[in-house]
């Protein structure tokens, strides 16, 4: 399999993973809706984005091997998936500015409305992988990798790094968050206070309240964008920025082309086992 590989195959596959996040499309969706679930999570920040991540990776991961009818499922059925998502985005926010959750009705008990579950939190990575695998330069990114795949095993691997290319500027979020303590801060930890609605006397925590705007906000744009026809449009700076990037990683990869592909795919493979082990290594110290 090793030797199967094509020069920097590993390395391209994250670059264009990470090239692929800040696309107008990606970006516009992924970056808000992670923030909202950030501010209402607070202390498990790296656990919930790599749920998140699992969501992209239910998506993405099969059309890199090779189930290109996915891709084509999407692209197809765009408006209606993002109206879809709109919606569920839209609920989630006015369910969180109600102080609410949408618990699933055979749980002996709610969630606090501090924590998003672990459910909802795939489901936005879910959302956000169908978003994504709309946008065109994701889309043609991970059927490349298929294309140049020379086994499953190999399109795997080089879907994976795709998929960790996306998030790692959330993973890379996170690991800040944790190692400055960020939820601890004064911003992070807000503060409860009282609201008069139509009569009624509702307690609501600070977070929670710029967290449900956030998701709120993003369903009425994602609506907004389906129901116009503007679900890709992106300005000329954002055009501009991504091809930017576009041309960092040509550069990068022809640096890198001295360097083993093996030695990419280890480090794939070690920075994976790091984030599990940096999560399951916290819930451990709970016990």
């Amino acid at each position: 399999m090793i030797a199967g590989f094509v020069a920097a195959s590993v390395l391209a596959a994250f670059l264009s993973g990470a090239v692929a996040f800040f696309a107008p499309c990606c970006i516009t969706f992924l970056l808000p809706a992670y923030f909202a679930f950030a501010l209402k999570e607070k202390k498990q920040i790296l656990k919930m984005t790599l749920v998140f991540m699992l969501g992209l990776a239910t998506v993405l991961l099969p059309i890199g091997l090779g189930l290109a009818g996915l891709g084509q499922l999407a692209t197809q059925f765009h408006t209606e998936i993002f109206i879809a998502g709109g919606l569920f985005m839209l609920l989630l926010g006015i369910f969180t500015l109600a102080g609410r959750t949408l618990a699933m009705p055979f749980k002996p008990k709610t969630p606090s409305m501090e924590k998003m579950d672990i459910l909802t939190v795939y489901q936005l990575g879910l959302f956000s992988g169908f978003a994504s695998s709309c946008c065109l330069p994701v889309l043609a990114g991970v059927l490349t990798l298929s294309l140049i795949s020379a086994s499953f095993i190999q399109a795997f691997f080089l879907g994976w790094a795709y998929v960790l290319g996306m998030v790692i500027p959330l993973v890379l979020l996170a690991l800040f968050w944790e190692k400055f303590n960020l939820a601890e801060s004064p911003f992070i930890k807000g503060k409860t206070f009282s609201l008069n609605l139509f009569g009624k006397r509702m307690e609501m925590h600070s977070t929670s309240l710029l967290s449900g705007s956030i998701l709120t906000i993003i369903g009425l744009f994602t609506l907004a964008a389906a129901f116009t026809n503007q679900i890709t449009a992106a300005s000329s700076e954002q055009i501009a920025f991504a091809m930017l990037l576009k041309q960092v990683q040509t550069r990068v990869l022809e640096t890198a082309q001295i360097i083993p592909d093996w030695a990419f795919l280890a480090l794939l493979i070690l920075a994976t086992v790091y984030l599990y082990r940096r999560t399951t290594r916290k819930k451990e110290e709970k016990k």
